[in-house]
């Protein structure tokens, strides 16, 4: 083999190598209803392309619409991405609407498929009833103030953008092409990469050429969360949720009193307490979490232990500490059921009827269940 040889197979070697090191560009699905679990799911998917130096991130949209303060959520996360975003409403009869409209606005780059549509960006309620006449001046005034600046942000149709909130109007890939909505229109993501190969976008960090001709894509799929009952709640909570979380553990400690649950409580009520101060992904949720239960926990170890309370001298079955004692019933026993005062905690207690006030003692227990005898009004006062 000559020196000329071997040095063009080395270059080539070479060559091979760097473009494979490429990563790939990533597709992320919107094909549903735009709520707080998107809104979540694509910051922590813009951030991660972030890290992992992905040329670009295309949006493959086909929504409805969507809750408007997700959707500004996801608008603010592609404003603020070092990493170019192209919203691609696709597949063929699919439709960029309401929320899906000020997503494409939103994007460094706006792609369409044939027979797709955009626009109906019209706020309305999520009930479908018509709002107070003031409230809904202000409601699309403010949402007409949005869509302006972000076409004038991308350098595209501000007079349509007005006109889709104020009229509801939809255009189709054409005819958004035509009317300086979208840039290109493309068959599928090979052609996309294809045509917006060269286009120079300006991000948060600086402007970025984009070389994504002949590209490989990788489709970031998130099935598990997007079937998980964590979806269904952040849904319907949003960051609401770490505080109903605390109040079920609240109500679940009244109910069954002695199982350390308001500790975990005050855990929940902690991530709810910073979570309104940083903006965090559900698994530093879930970290932060853990760390403030073992907090909890061993500050309240603590607390009891220092006030010699019985409990902790028997953590591992503290009914037993109570065995042979007598306490007082604070709900009358009735039916054989009713609730004793074991130091600063309440009991359910089974036995015979007591009335409030009356003292019984502890022979056995079932579960968080105390088993109690009535003791008669001659014998010992309660421990």
């Amino acid at each position: 083999m000559s020196k000329r040889t071997l040095m063009i197979s080395v270059l080539g070697l070479m060559i091979g190598v760097l473009s494979h090191a490429t990563p790939p560009v990533w597709v992320i699905d919107l094909d549903d209803v735009i709520e707080a679990s998107s809104a979540r799911y694509l910051s922590d998917s813009l951030e991660d392309a972030s890290t992992s130096n992905v040329p670009l991130v295309v949006l493959r949209i086909d929504t409805p619409g969507g809750w408007m303060d997700s959707t500004r959520d996801i608008v603010k996360d592609i404003l603020a991405s070092p990493v170019p975003v192209a919203a691609y409403v696709s597949p063929e009869g699919a439709s960029a609407t309401s929320a899906g409209t000020y997503i494409v606005y939103a994007s460094h780059v706006a792609a369409m498929a044939p027979a797709t549509n955009i626009g109906s960006a019209t706020p309305v309620r999520a009930d479908g009833e018509a709002m107070e006449p003031n409230l809904e001046r202000k409601v699309v005034n403010d949402a007409v103030a949005q869509m302006r600046g972000l076409a004038e942000l991308r350098g595209r149709n501000v007079a349509w953008a007005e006109k889709t909130v104020r009229e509801a109007t939809n255009l189709t890939a054409s005819e958004a092409l035509q009317q300086n909505v979208i840039d290109v229109m493309a068959t599928d993501i090979g052609g996309l990469l294809a045509k917006i190969d060269g286009m120079t976008l300006e991000t948060k960090t600086g402007l970025v050429t984009l070389a994504t001709e002949g590209s490989e894509h990788q489709v970031i799929t998130n099935a598990w969360f997007e079937h998980s009952t964590l979806k269904t709640l952040l849904d319907a909570l949003g960051d609401s949720l770490w505080w109903v979380i605390g109040i079920v553990l609240v109500i679940a400690e009244v109910v069954l009193p002695g199982t350390f649950l308001i500790w975990f409580a005050f855990a929940a009520f902690g991530v709810g307490l910073v979570g309104l101060v940083f903006d965090m992904s559900g698994m530093n949720q879930v970290i932060v979490f853990s760390l403030l239960s073992f907090a909890s926990l061993s500050l309240g170890y603590l607390m009891r232990k220092r006030r010699g309370d019985p409990e902790v001298r028997a953590f591992a079955d503290r009914t037993q500490a109570y065995m042979g004692k007598t306490y007082t019933v604070v709900e009358a026993i009735e039916n054989g059921q009713g609730k004793i005062q074991v130091g600063d905690s309440v009991w359910l207690a089974e036995g015979e009827d007591c009335p409030i006030g009356g003292s019984v003692k502890v022979i056995d227990s079932r579960g968080n269940v105390l088993l109690i005898d009535v003791v008669p009004q001659n014998e010992n006062p309660p421990n």
